[in-house]
C-alpha cells in the first residue's frame, strides 16, 4: 500500500488532555464507524497504524489511541491526517448499512427542488449536500426536524424555508 491509497477521514489537533484524548476534526466523508484501526499520516509523510480505543464527544470530538507516544508525536506535529484505505472505507460502509443518499431527489411541499450530491457526518448527524434545481447548493441536516420520510428514490423534507433563504 502507498500513501496515495489512503483517504483522509479527519485531522488530529495540537493538544492531548489529562485523560489522553487528542482533538479530532472529522472530514467530509467521515462516519463514526471509521474510528477503529486507522493510519496516521504525519506532515513528513511518516505513516503509523494505530487503534482508536475511545472517543469522547462531550466537548467537541476527541479520540484516544492505543500508543501514547505516537499520540504525543501527533500533537507536536499538529497537522496529522487520520486516514483509511478506500477499500476499508467501502467495506465499513457496506457492513454498517450506511445508505447512499447521493443522487436521490429532494422533495419539498410536493415539488422536486434538487438532488443530493454528497453527504457527510459532522459527528452529531449526517448532512445532505443538495444541488438545487436553481444551481445553488444547500446543506440539510438529516434529522427528524427536516426529513419527513425517505423512499427508494426521494427524500421528503420539511421546515427548510429558513435554509432556502440563506
Amino acid at each position: 500500500m502507498e500513501i496515495s491509497d489512503l483517504i483522509t477521514i479527519g485531522r488530529l489537533g495540537k493538544s492531548i488532555d489529562k485523560n489522553g484524548f487528542i482533538t479530532f476534526k472529522p472530514d467530509k466523508i467521515f462516519q463514526p464507524s471509521f474510528l477503529t484501526d486507522v493510519f496516521l499520516l504525519f506532515t513528513d509523510n511518516r505513516v503509523r497504524y494505530v487503534t482508536v480505543t475511545e472517543t469522547d464527544t462531550q466537548k467537541g470530538f476527541k479520540i484516544k489511541i492505543d500508543d501514547t507516544e505516537i499520540a504525543q508525536e501527533a500533537a507536536i506535529d499538529g497537522r496529522v491526517q487520520v486516514t483509511l484505505p478506500r477499500e476499508d472505507i467501502d467495506n465499513l460502509l457496506k457492513s454498517h448499512g450506511t445508505p447512499g443518499f447521493t443522487g436521490m431527489n429532494i422533495i419539498f411541499k410536493k415539488k422536486h427542488i434538487g438532488k443530493v450530491v454528497d453527504t457527510f457526518n459532522n459527528s452529531a448527524y449526517d448532512v445532505l449536500v443538495v444541488e438545487l434545481d436553481s444551481g445553488r447548493e444547500l446543506m440539510i441536516p438529516k434529522v427528524d426536524y427536516y426529513v419527513e420520510r425517505i423512499n427508494k428514490e426521494s427524500i421528503f423534507v420539511k421546515n427548510i424555508e429558513g435554509l432556502l433563504k440563506l
